[in-house]
């Protein structure tokens, strides 16, 4: 009776044993894992039992070609792991006068060559820089090599830089800039004795470049031109011009505002204290101020200077009501 249950036990393990091993074996475990992989554009949400990258993109229903690659965002496959197809692109590829296309995933001319076996030093491609689909590549021996030191001119750099002094598209030259000079070494590599790439090694600068500076204005100018279309009215009136210390020397204007520039006094019976106005060849100003003697169409500018009163006089002027 006692050998009985210890064959079943037996039994039993060896069972449980194979099932384990047919588990590994297929790839599959019995903890669910959503996986999102990321594919020509278009996401796709997945529940699987499997480990393997690529089973769980062809469980997805997404095809894979032999160059494709799938790069996972974790070390291993679990729930909340993000796989992301890269498809394989064609690029023509010479070596030794022939050329034939390849399916690759690499970015570069220079990886592209390493993947095929063609690695650096002893080979080197024409091309620089990323490659693409339909891209075309050169691969050559590097059959010798040079190293100079050659002086090259560091081009002058253009900086522009906002300035709210000057007027809207209106710019100027802050500073002029002067070309700077480096030490270059170059690696200059042939083929059978014919120069096919140079690359530089290091690089020293001799004479700091100076940029050019350019100031753009960023200013709002309020012209007669380009206020007119939203003035509600023009009057034309009789301007003079006024000091802060006039009238009773206080500088305070008849609402109170403290006498400044760009404040003028009116007939609040024909212009309204608060009005915002503009004045050609004063600006923009605003009614804040009155005067016994400005009656009727008669405006009074605040005015900086003496000589700036003096200057301007009195004189007729179109104002422009903006409110």
């Amino acid at each position: 009776m006692q050998i009985h249950k210890t064959h079943k036990r037996y039994v039993s393990s060896v069972i449980a044993g194979l099932m384990v091993t047919a588990i590994t074996l297929t790839g599959f475990s019995y903890n669910d894992k959503t996986v999102t992989v990321m594919v020509d554009g278009a996401t796709h949400t997945v529940k699987t039992h499997l480990n393997s990258n690529e089973g769980i993109v062809r469980h997805a229903g997404i095809k894979l070609n032999p160059k494709d690659k799938v790069f996972s965002s974790s070390n291993s496959v679990q729930d909340g792991t993000t796989l992301t197809v890269v498809r394989a692109f064609p690029v023509s590829v010479t070596v030794k006068g022939k050329t034939r296309t390849v399916y690759t995933t690499q970015t570069t001319a220079a990886d592209l060559a390493n993947e095929l076996g063609f690695k650096a030093p002893n080979y080197t491609t024409t091309e620089d820089g990323n490659i693409q689909n339909g891209s075309a590549i050169t691969i050559l021996q590097v059959t010798g090599r040079s190293v100079n030191t050659v002086n090259q001119e560091i081009p002058v750099e253009v900086i522009r830089e906002k300035d709210d002094t000057i007027a809207i598209g209106e710019e100027s030259v802050a500073q002029v800039g002067k070309p700077g000079t480096a030490q270059v070494e170059v690696e200059t590599l042939y083929n059978n004795g014919t120069a096919i790439k140079t690359n530089e090694l290091s690089k020293q600068v001799v004479t700091n470049m100076t940029p050019t500076i350019i100031k753009e204005g960023t200013k709002e100018v309020t012209t007669a031109s380009n206020v007119a279309s939203r003035a509600s009215r023009a009057l034309v009136m009789e301007a003079s011009a006024y000091l802060a210390t006039d009238g009773d020397g206080r500088g305070i204007t008849a609402s109170g505002l403290p006498a400044v520039r760009g404040l003028v006094a009116v007939d609040p019976d024909v212009i309204p204290l608060g009005t915002r106005l503009f004045i050609p060849g004063y600006g923009e100003a605003l009614a804040a101020d009155t005067g016994g003697a400005i009656i009727g169409h008669r405006i009074d500018l605040l005015m900086d200077s003496y000589g700036e009163a003096m200057e301007f006089g009195r004189r007729d002027v179109t104002v422009y009501v903006l409110d």
